[in-house]
């Protein structure tokens, strides 16, 4: 195998990885989501994010030979589960902002197989990262309890945020990363939160 595909399979399992971590976070929020169009939205987002790993992990078996499943699944079991319908919202919002930072930054690559993927990955994120904002809007803005009571959350959520961005050190980590920050900065802020000022924890 070329260094090229090296790199194209190490960034095709970060990217399987995050798929499925935000799977799992979509369907952990389904018990506690208070409505019935809630947990079909938060279904219907979780089967997305398991058709885009799908799509990553067909490209990783060409190149491969083996499965992406039992990798990614392996990394994303040691991740934590939120346990309320505010922690989720919490979660959710968090997660999907930060592997949508590092998604943008694959836009960027050379492999014009990875590049196809990933497009084919984008143009289908606006919908549930909509959904995963006004989910955290809906109980936390303009309701100071609301917001108290999800500060440790987001001090918890961001860290984990944090982690599913590519591990590697330099620059282009710290970009995907204040790019993340900067990106959330905003909602956070009308909810009554704060961006953490928390080192990075890699994966």
């Amino acid at each position: 195998m070329s260094d090229s595909d090296e790199r194209t399979v190490q960034l095709l399992e970060r990217q399987g990885f995050r798929e499925l971590v935000s799977s799992h976070l979509f369907t952990a929020g389904v018990v506690f989501a208070p409505t019935l169009d809630d947990k079909i939205m938060l279904l219907e987002h979780a089967r997305e994010e398991l058709t885009h790993f799908e799509v990553v992990s067909s490209l990783y078996e060409k190149l491969t030979g083996r499965s992406l499943f039992d990798h990614a699944a392996t990394h994303a079991s040691h991740l934590p589960a939120p346990k309320t319908w505010l922690e989720a919202a919490v979660a959710g919002y968090l997660v999907d902002r930060a592997a949508a930072a590092q998604l943008r930054d694959y836009l960027n690559v050379k492999d014009a197989r990875l590049g196809a993927v990933i497009r084919e990955i984008h143009e289908h994120e606006h919908e549930h990262q909509a959904a995963a904002e006004t989910a955290l809007l809906d109980q936390c803005r303009n309701n100071p309890a609301a917001a108290l009571a999800a500060r440790p959350h987001v001090e918890k959520w961001f860290k984990v945020a944090l982690s599913v961005l590519d591990a590697q050190g330099g620059p282009d980590a710290e970009r995907v990363g204040a790019a993340f920050a900067a990106g959330v900065r905003g909602t956070l802020a009308a909810c009554g939160l704060t961006v953490p000022e928390s080192p990075r924890s890699d994966a």
